[in-house]
């Protein structure tokens, strides 16, 4: 399920993983983060490549991208241990209304900050800190930044987002590798949603986004308000 919707939505598929980790397991939300950064290496990897078969445009500020993102991501991971598993579970409600919002009304734009260096340095950052502290791709975050204030495409802002996910997620698991429980479970659920990434992202290049997206962001908005109001 988290592969296909990577491949569809260009993004790591956290936003999938992490709440069905969270409902059918027992386990504590900070461990199921955990698992679903690992998870994200391997299906983000199997989506970028599929994006880049389909024609991919890179942009040239990726590897600004990239530096802000894995700065990002290794202080969200870090400053996660200071958040209590209530507080984090919150702020994962909120992040997904975010999504929900940008599936919703996403649109391009142009924008005169698309040349600048520091606005992809901030984005990377910015989608790093939820990377770490949420065990998300980040997508979510930075995709409708990317729209929004660099002027990029939807499908290549997509493509340039699962790219980054990659390097992203491998720095924000790489402060919770000393839990060793959680790495088995991570690597399982990526190598079966490289499956499912692949077939997600043939589907976004050959389907129309709106309908996937307002589907995709009715079932977030759901699980928002019930993950926000959940008593554990």
């Amino acid at each position: 399920m988290g592969g296909v919707l990577s491949g569809i939505l260009g993004i790591g598929g956290g936003i999938v993983f992490v709440p069905l980790l969270t409902y059918l397991t027992k386990e504590d939300f900070k461990i199921n983060t955990g698992i679903s950064s690992l998870a994200i290496v391997f299906v983000a990897s199997s989506s970028a490549i599929s994006y880049i078969n389909n024609g991919l445009e890179i942009s040239n500020y990726l590897l600004y991208l990239i530096a802000g993102a894995v700065l990002g991501g290794y202080l969200g991971s870090s400053i996660s241990k200071l958040i209590t598993t209530k507080n984090l579970q919150r702020l994962f409600s909120v992040v997904l209304l975010f999504a929900a919002y940008r599936m919703y009304f996403g649109t391009n734009f142009s924008t005169r900050f698309e040349e600048n260096i520091v606005l992809y340095i901030v984005i990377g950052i910015l989608s790093g800190l939820g990377s770490g502290l949420l065990g998300i791709g980040g997508g979510i975050i930075r995709i409708p930044l990317l729209i929004f204030f660099g002027g990029i495409g939807n499908l290549t802002a997509q493509g340039i987002s699962l790219i980054t996910a990659i390097p992203s997620s491998i720095a924000a698991v790489i402060p919770k590798l000393r839990r060793k429980d959680f790495i088995k479970r991570g690597v399982i659920i990526g190598i079966f949603g490289i499956l499912g990434s692949v077939i997600g992202s043939n589907i976004a290049f050959a389907l129309p986004q709106n309908i996937l997206n307002y589907t995709f962001a009715t079932f977030l908005v759901l699980v928002s308000i019930n993950m926000f109001f959940r008593e554990d």
